[in-house]
């Protein structure tokens, strides 16, 4: 057989062709499936990722090492059993065969369209924070904001290797789920307090939280330096050395002053820190104005940080004397009398921040101080007055010992012809309400603790007398305290037989369980028993099934408020029971009313929305009333929730303290149990009371409460103080029947935070 040459070569040219551009393909394919170079997601972190959205781990994965990288298969089995396709997850086919391990960086673009879709309540979120410390005993992780709140919880080890490192992170609730990313800038953190250093290693201090860090940065010992963190190291350290120390004056949210320093801006990142007995981050509103315990460090000319360097006895109290004639915090004009020499002051006679003080040479001897349109005989003052002119106005501050502020306060809070135990229990409450706003002044930007009047305690408002001030000084230092710390013990005038908790103030975040509702009653029998030591009983078997839980049902509390118990501890008291009737509503002042309380307290004044719910809003108008009832009560009793129904749509005003507001008219009689009478001018007596509407034809033109107590019924009734001590009870004993689970303490002896 003869072959031809030129064919065979054209053929074999074709077949090495065909095998070159085969090879290529081939090439090609496996450069295109050649594993993605990146960094890689555990099988563990896909868990934690998919449990907090409830998402179910396929066998795939439940079966997988969890140190193990997640393959393209694993991924596959996620997309199917959600329904990828569905949300527009992408499959990355192009990008994976199935064996494959998936780069976090495309697991976690996946996992973003997986929470929009999946987290309908948002509840897992993607942030960026510094780790601070890991607690790896505990599992906690303490970010930037340290342990001011709780720490956080960590699900993965990969936070342990992130320390002193700032990260992308998920979180949900106070947890810590996976790490998205490091991120390799630079982090600063200011206002450190650097407790020691030494061999290339900062101790240092911040929120709460003790750390370690290596550096090579040269820092003196006890001293407050700017960190600049990289890499896991300090890589920078700004020192910050000027201290000035003086007495703190006053302290607003932008500004202090310091006394014989003068005014400085605060520093937006401004740190307070505890050094004696155990270190302790602290609030700006712990700084104790009036007192020298402090160092300031100043950078710039301005506060960065406040060094609580010693314990002072918090045993001075700064008491802001009001122009009530005004209602307002600033005088135009003083007149001041101190040994003798009579002095005018008025305002354009200061300079905005001078300051001006008077006390007499002897330390028994009074200042006299007459207040522009106040007239009142009891003007002579212990201690010092301070004039200050802010830029408001001028300041009237009365400084004195915190034991000769009580011998003001007690006779002007409880009637000195009370029980002298029941004066020493009365003490006790003023002193430990008193020492509260020294350790948190109440009024810190014009420099005082409290005030003269009823929004903290009536000061001077009665002379001082014997009984009063024998009952501060036999309790002297005595402070009512729960679990080592000072207790908030609120008191009131009166009770109707049953008290209620701190519940109807909403908000409140303190821990105040030993303030309990409870009914305020003792039998005879059972007064020996507390003198003995023993807790009195407040109930006996006439009145089982009328605790202060079960006053909240409408019908048992008109059983209730509607009769008489002569075993309550103040059923002889005139305000025990009462009566308000309101024989025709003026709409206007009860629109004006309700318009009072939403300016005060938007969140109380609710309006009926469509669908039935109510909202916060403006109320506008009233019109005719249909409906007038308490919906809603608290412990004890106490109204809670105020329904109003009228033409123009249904209202809601919320808590005791806006219900007396918006149900007085300011010119009905309320008239007591003994016959008396009185015209409340802002309040009702207490928001413990029922209603009975007056109607013509579909409208509520009158309403009749009937009534009992007086104040707002949280802590101790003060007539019920004089009940019990008029019975033999002690001081000590007197106050364990109101606040169970409380203790007396001296004040010496008393953790100052």
């Amino acid at each position: 057989m003869k072959f031809d040459t030129k064919l065979l070569t054209k053929l074999a040219l074709i077949f090495l062709g065909l095998l070159f551009l085969i090879c290529i393909f081939l090439g090609r394919r496996e450069q295109a499936v050649k594993p993605p170079e990146g960094t890689k997601i555990t099988c563990c972190d896909v868990e934690i990722l998919l449990r907090v959205l409830d998402i179910e781990i396929p066998d795939v994965i439940k079966e997988a090492d969890m140190e193990s990288y997640l393959t393209y298969g694993q991924y596959m089995s996620i997309y199917e059993q959600i329904g990828g396709e569905t949300f527009g997850i992408p499959d990355y086919a192009k990008h994976y065969r199935t064996d494959f391990e998936i780069l976090k960086k495309d697991w976690y673009d996946a996992y973003r369209l997986m929470l929009a879709h999946l987290d309908t309540e948002s509840s897992v979120w993607e942030t960026e924070i510094f780790l601070l410390k890991i607690d790896e005993e505990n599992g906690e992780a303490y970010t930037e904001n340290g342990a001011i709140q709780a720490p956080y919880s960590y699900c993965t080890p990969e936070f342990e290797q992130n320390v002193f490192h700032k990260i992308k992170t998920y979180v949900k609730g106070n947890e810590l789920l996976t790490v998205v990313e490091t991120i390799p800038d630079e982090y600063e953190i200011e206002n450190v307090w650097v407790t020691e250093s030494e061999e290339g290693v900062l101790e240092c201090f911040y929120r709460q939280v003790v750390f370690r860090i290596e550096t090579e940065q040269k820092v003196e010992r006890e001293s407050i330096a700017d960190l600049t963190f990289k890499d896991g190291r300090v890589i920078k350290a700004r020192e910050k050395d000027e201290k000035i120390h003086g007495k703190l004056l006053w302290v607003s949210n932008e500004e202090l002053e310091i006394e014989g320093s003068g005014v400085y801006p605060i520093s937006e990142n401004m740190e307070v820190y505890k050094l004696y007995g155990s270190m302790e981050t602290l609030r700006r509103t712990d700084l104790k104005i009036g007192y020298e315990d402090t160092d300031y460090v100043i950078k710039g000319g301005e506060v960065c940080a406040c060094l609580v360097s010693e314990k002072e006895a918090a045993d001075r109290i700064r008491v802001l004397l009001k122009n009530t004639a005004a209602n307002s915090n600033y005088h135009n004009a003083v007149e001041i009398d101190v040994d003798g020499e009579q002095i005018r002051i008025e305002t354009e006679d200061l300079d905005v921040g001078e300051r001006r003080i008077y006390r007499c040479n002897a330390l028994t001897d009074r200042v006299i101080v007459k207040m522009e349109g106040i007239e009142k005989e009891n003007n002579d003052y212990r201690g010092a007055i301070e004039c200050y002119r802010s830029t408001e106005g001028m300041v009237l501050i009365n400084e004195l010992p915190l034991e000769e502020y009580l011998y003001a306060v007690v006779p002007s809070e409880m009637p000195a012809s009370y029980p002298i135990e029941s004066l020493k229990a009365q003490a006790v409450c003023a002193r430990t309400y008193a020492y509260l706003y020294i350790l948190h002044a109440g009024l810190p930007e014009v420099g005082a603790h409290v005030d003269d009047t009823t929004s903290y305690q009536v000061y001077h408002n009665c002379d001082e007398n014997t009984a009063t001030t024998t009952a501060v000084k036999e309790t002297d230092g005595m402070l009512l305290t729960y679990e080592g710390q000072p207790a908030q013990n609120y008191y009131y005038s009166t009770s109707c037989g049953v008290g209620t908790d701190s519940g109807i103030w909403s908000g409140n975040g303190d821990d105040l369980s030993y303030i309990q509702a409870s009914l305020l009653r003792i039998s005879q029998s059972s007064m020996t028993d507390m003198n003995d030591g023993n807790t009195a009983d407040t109930s006996d078997g006439s009145r089982d099934a009328d605790s202060p839980d079960d006053l909240r049902d409408e019908e048992n509390f008109r059983r209730f408020i509607t009769s008489v118990d002569e075993n309550d501890l103040e059923s002889g008291e005139p305000w025990y029971r009462w009566t308000y009737t309101v024989k025709e509503i003026d709409s206007d002042v009860m629109l004006s009313r309700i318009r009072e309380r939403y300016a005060a307290s938007p969140e109380s004044v609710l309006t009926e929305a469509e669908g039935g719910y109510f909202v916060s809003q403006p109320v506008d108008k009233l019109g005719r009333i249909r409906e007038l009832g308490i919906t809603q009560r608290g412990a004890g009793g106490v109204a809670d929730e105020l329904l109003i129904v009228t033409e123009t749509g249904s209202f809601k005003i919320l808590s005791e303290y806006n219900i007396r507001s918006v149900l007085c008219d300011k010119v009905s009689e309320v008239i007591k149990q003994d016959g008396s009478t009185t015209v409340p001018r802002t309040l009702l007596p207490s928001g413990f009371f029922v209603i009975e509407t007056s109607k013509k034809k579909e409208s509520v033109v009158g309403y009749t409460l009937i009534g009992g107590g007086y104040g707002h019924g949280v802590g101790m009734s003060q007539n019920g103080a004089k009940a019990l001590g008029s019975e033999g009870a002690s001081y000590r004993h007197i106050l364990e029947f109101f606040f169970p689970g409380c203790e007396l303490e001296d004040i010496g002896n008393t953790t100052d935070s």
